[in-house]
């Protein structure tokens, strides 16, 4: 006995009548939300990581420079912005006498 192809059945084994066929129920508005979804929280993830880099930047350059006008790269960094700063960037003391390094100072004033 044969079977005979009704209009509307699917002869792909494995599904039943009561099941959807997701390929065409997700199609149209749904699917571009769910991609928009994803496109805005990476790219607010991007944008806050980001700003974050950039103050830490911001944070390093400015005591950097202050380190720099005030000649205290050869003593013991004066403040915890600078000891930190001075830990990130690995700039350390390295033997450096003061005493050598006084006379230059007073003449850059």
């Amino acid at each position: 006995m044969a079977h005979e192809h009704q209009v509307g059945e699917r002869n792909s084994p494995g599904r039943g009548r009561g099941q959807r066929d997701l390929r065409t129920d997700l199609r149209g508005t749904e699917v571009l939300e769910a991609i928009m979804a994803g496109v805005i929280v990476a790219s607010a993830v991007s944008v806050f990581l980001g700003g974050l880099v950039m103050g830490v930047i911001a944070v390093i350059a400015i005591a950097v420079r202050r380190e720099d006008r005030q000649y205290t790269l050869a003593v013991e960094a004066p403040d915890r912005l600078s000891r930190n700063t001075r830990r990130l960037t690995g700039v350390r003391r390295r033997d450096l006498d003061p005493e050598f390094l006084r006379p230059v100072r007073d003449l850059v004033h």
